[in-house]
């Protein structure tokens, strides 16, 4: 990847993390390894992002693959750091670039004196794609990848000559207009030939032989999966595994704090006359960090750091949404801290604040939270191909391979790409006993029952590898959710992908029923869409919000089947909702934590009146 191409650092994290391909201008690339990145201790061109609850649940992730093999290098204390932003060091250095090999290594050269033929040619690792004047080179549009998450460039040779050895050059040959594989012949001048298409076939391509092309001096691992074809650029090539959570207010001390932003270098300090060691002999950032401290402040704050991490590291809490919940919820008036640096500030609203003359139309309501700041956490630490894996935390700490197998970010991982986004947000606290009540009243008979019914048809197909059905409650809320998204957005003004949804829907330990409720809807991003008070002064119309809401998704642009016929909008068994479509609950994906799944309009507005 040259100097001059650019992606974001959102992207980097949630769309083109590493064994992503990614399409640029003029060349597609693919992203490396982890272990490949420039990066190392100290080095100030990527800032290392502090958050132990993060670390402590990744670390318990990495440890419990499918095949018993933890990612993580053994001995290494997980570390979290932002990827490299463009730009020049505090030293005056470039910052280093995320590294990248051009991907696929196939291409395919233009003939000038035929537009519609195609050399089709393999480069070497290192060797820059030449042509002659006239000609133009792009690479080729298909891969072959399979279920367990392994990429290898297409054998052309193998899938024209059907296994057959033939060394002659090969063509493309297009002769349709829109670039359909029907249309598409590979050929070679030795007179094999076969149509595109037929890599759609079974076994077109035969076994995968394992290619991690992402992890460098990787060595292929023997696999058992049929390998499938795929376009470079298409969605179901990366998935990303991402885990976000909302960062909560700590009691450390200035010295903890400082420790933590550079714990790696502290790992070997294991005596009370070493604690100075990693200042002394440190770089520049870390002497002036910890300037007028002495060794045994250190001493003690490092102790007090690690008894902490050994504490969290026992704890039976699986579901960081706990601790959310329960901070969100109390019911203080003053959430967190207001303060210029505070990662998390709210302020508990009273109900005549915000609830008005709307007693009865909000009794569900519990409580009502302003988040003046918030700071969301996102960390990739993995991806799958071909289909994605379950959302993080739906219910339980999702396993690192269900529906497909992970792959990791490095042949041993010993830190993790992260971002941290500012933002605000609206926590609404529910009264569990109201609600349960509400749905009740819905009766027997209504679209939740069918919707659960669909929903256990197709959980008990593959019963082991799916999670049951989330409860009547979390459907409404999600509802709820994505109604109050829409309609916030046109209140506030500004789109509704800036803004993001959190569920609390907990249940106790060992119980099967939902025992606490909530809410976040939150506007976290690098821009200042939505993150500029316009969210905060929406709490005291909720009620009008919700009025209006609800009287907009009265009528549907897809009803009536969309009221009425909800299980034949879609496909696909894994998209199951009710009366819900594109016209009128579905939002954006980056908005919704379920992929716009368990959502049922026609229950909502019953559950409201």
């Amino acid at each position: 990847m040259s100097s001059n191409d650019e992606i974001r650092l959102s992207q980097l994290i949630q769309t083109f993390g590493p064994g992503a391909i990614v399409d640029l201008p003029e060349q597609s690339v693919m992203i490396m390894g982890l272990d490949s990145w420039p990066i190392a201790f100290g080095n100030q061109s990527m800032r290392q992002i502090t958050e132990p609850r993060l670390v402590n649940y990744l670390t318990k992730l990495l440890n419990n693959t499918e095949d018993g093999e933890s990612w993580l290098k053994e001995g290494t204390t997980l570390s979290l750091f932002e990827p490299p932003l463009n730009g020049d060091t505090p030293a005056g250095r470039k910052t280093p670039a995320v590294p990248a090999v051009k991907y696929p290594r196939w291409e395919v050269v233009s003939d000038p004196t035929d537009l519609t033929k195609q050399v089709l040619r393999r480069f070497s690792a290192g060797e820059k794609p030449k042509g002659k004047k006239g000609q133009t080179i792009s690479p080729v549009r298909w891969v072959a990848a399979c279920s367990k998450g392994h990429i290898d460039d297409i054998d052309w040779r193998y899938f024209v000559h059907q296994g057959k050895s033939c060394q002659q050059t090969m063509y493309m040959k297009d002769e349709g207009a829109a670039g359909d594989p029907q249309y598409i012949t590979v050929l070679c001048d030795c007179g094999a030939n076969r149509k595109l298409s037929e890599l759609y076939t079974e076994n077109a391509l035969g076994i995968c032989k394992g290619y991690r092309p992402w992890i460098e001096g990787y060595t292929a691992a023997p696999c058992t999966e049929t390998q499938r074809p795929m376009t470079r650029g298409a969605i179901n090539n990366y998935y990303s595994q991402v885990l976000k959570l909302i960062a909560l207010p700590t009691d450390q001390s200035q010295v903890e704090q400082k420790i933590q932003n550079y714990l790696p270098a502290f790992d070997n300090v294991k005596l009370p006359e070493e604690a100075f060691n990693p200042v002394q002999y440190g770089q520049g950032p870390i002497k002036k960090a910890f300037e007028g401290i002495t060794p045994p402040e250190i001493w003690t704050a490092l102790q007090k750091i690690r008894t902490d991490q050994v504490s969290a590291e026992t704890s039976d809490i699986e579901n960081p949404k706990v601790e959310e919940y329960t901070i969100l919820a109390s019911g203080k008036k003053l959430i967190g801290q207001n303060s210029l640096g505070a990662r998390l500030h709210g302020e508990t609203l009273e109900d005549t604040e915000w609830r008005g003359q709307a007693i009865n139309e909000t009794s569900f309501i519990q409580s009502l939270v302003k988040v003046h700041r918030l700071c969301e956490v996102s960390c990739l630490y993995g991806f799958t191909r071909i289909e994605p894996a379950p959302s993080p935390f739906d219910e339980v700490q999702e396993d690192i391979t269900l529906e497909v197998k992970g792959q990791s970010l490095a042949d041993k991982v010993t830190w993790l790409p992260a971002m941290e986004q500012f933002g605000e947000g609206l926590f609404l606290n529910f009264d569990v006993v109201e609600v349960k009540k509400r749905i009740t009243s819905l009766g027997d008979k209504g679209p939740l029952v069918e919707l659960k019914q669909r929903y256990d048809d197709w959980y008990q197909k593959d019963s082991k590898k799916r999670r049951p059905y989330p409860g009547d409650e979390y459907v409404l809320i999600h509802s709820l959710s994505h109604l109050l998204i829409e309609q916030i957005s046109l209140e506030a003004g500004y789109p509704s992908t800036s803004l993001s949804e959190r569920i609390y829907a907990l249940k106790p330990e060992g119980g099967t029923q939902i025992s606490k409720l909530g809410l976040l809807i939150y506007a976290a991003g690098g821009g200042s869409q939505g993150t500029l008070g316009g969210l905060l002064e929406q709490a005291k119309n909720l009620p009008a919000i919700l009025k209006r809401g609800a009287k907009r998704h009265a009528v549907c642009g897809n009803d009536p089947i969309c009221s009425t016929e909800s299980a034949l909008l879609t496909s696909d068994i894994d998209m199951i909702n009710g009366a819900a479509c594109h016209g009128c609950l579905f939002t954006a994906e980056t908005s919704c934590e379920r992929r716009n799944t368990l959502l049922d309009r026609v229950s909502l507005l019953n559950f409201l009146t």
